[in-house]
């Protein structure tokens, strides 16, 4: 019997089974597998045991008592997920959105993710659902699947250095891509945004928190001293989900400062949301004022000018020069 199918059939009894299974009930169920000499099959039992745990499926051992026999078993409350109490359709949904960030092929977690679908799988038992996890899994251990490319792999290689607290050397493109800078960071997390993943964490050569998109990362080193060890610790202040949730202008280009924004009435919901969950805005005849603070003039300018003429950039009177000055460049040209 093939590896793979020996996995699975070997699951299925122990999922299959209302006690724990023997060693003996195991070699009588396989004995081309687990038969001749005793010490080669407990070997090759605990090698397929590994695989199993290693694919998220926890084997143990159970001490037998007076009411269980003593065997092997699948911890079903930690295999299986609890009763996510949603509707076919939402499972369904979950189920396709897991799939499509595993296809994507830069997924930093993809065979965490590949165990998660087939557990959900078995939650949804939708039609299908189960093959096609089961596949995915098949493809991440054929090696032929997705995390093989460059930034799935740097991405794999940050994802440990950040769990471990290991400081990274960096070889990294700017924004222009006309110089490259060596830096030593402390990576403090990943996140992905416009289909795109960032790493943030101190640079050592700014002094400060900053941003790294990955596909400017020419060269990735992790600090290989002391592996036990962690070079850093991160702030108790510092939230992921802060820096994620930024937009343009709040990317650390100059010092802060205060911008104010008019919007012309009726305004929409999308004009409203389009700037961000950190701007105040204020209701006012005929339209809205909103009032936010900016480290990216430059990213406000262009994004007020794509509002058309719906939109007026009031403050910093240097974006507002600016923006008067684009506007009668292009004018000009259309003449």
């Amino acid at each position: 019997m093939q590896k793979a199918q020996r996995l699975l059939d070997l699951a299925a009894l122990l999922l299959r089974a209302a006690e724990p299974v023997s060693w003996r009930e195991i070699q009588e169920q396989f004995p081309e597998d687990y038969g001749g000499s005793e010490e080669a099959a407990i070997r090759k039992f605990e090698r397929d045991k590994a695989e199993l745990l290693e694919l998220g499926i926890p084997v143990r051992w159970l001490q037998g008592d007076e009411d269980l026999p003593a065997g092997y078993l699948i911890d079903k409350d930690d295999f299986y997920l609890p009763d996510l109490k949603l509707p076919p359709e939402d499972l369904a949904l979950l189920y396709l959105s897991g799939s499509a960030a595993l296809a994507g092929g830069d997924f930093p977690y993809a065979r965490d993710l590949a165990h998660a679908l087939e557990k959900l799988s078995f939650a949804a038992r939708g039609p299908g659902a189960s093959e096609a996890a089961g596949q995915a899994a098949r493809t991440l251990s054929a090696g032929d699947g997705p995390g093989r490319g460059e930034v799935p792999s740097m991405l794999e290689e940050l994802s440990r250095a950040i769990a471990a607290q290991k400081r990274v050397h960096l070889v990294y493109a700017g924004a222009e891509r006309s110089e490259t800078t060596e830096r030593d960071v402390d990576p403090y997390g990943l996140y992905q945004a416009g289909g795109a993943w960032f790493l943030c964490g101190h640079c050592h050569l700014r002094g400060a928190v900053r941003t790294f998109h990955l596909a400017r990362i020419r060269s990735l080193e992790v600090n290989r001293a002391q592996p036990r060890s962690r070079d850093f610790q991160v702030p108790p202040d510092f939230s992921v989900a802060d820096l994620a949730t930024r937009e343009a202008w709040e990317y650390a280009v100059h010092p802060p400062e205060r911008a104010r924004v008019r919007l012309d009435g009726p305004v929409s919901a999308e004009d409203r949301a389009s700037f961000g969950p950190r701007a105040e805005l204020r209701e006012e005849p005929g339209g809205a004022t909103v009032e936010l603070t900016v480290t990216n003039g430059e990213a406000l300018l262009r994004h007020v000018l794509a509002l058309g003429d719906r939109a007026e950039l009031l403050a910093p009177v240097r974006l507002r020069r600016r923006a008067g000055t684009i506007l009668s460049e292009l004018a000009r040209r259309v003449r």
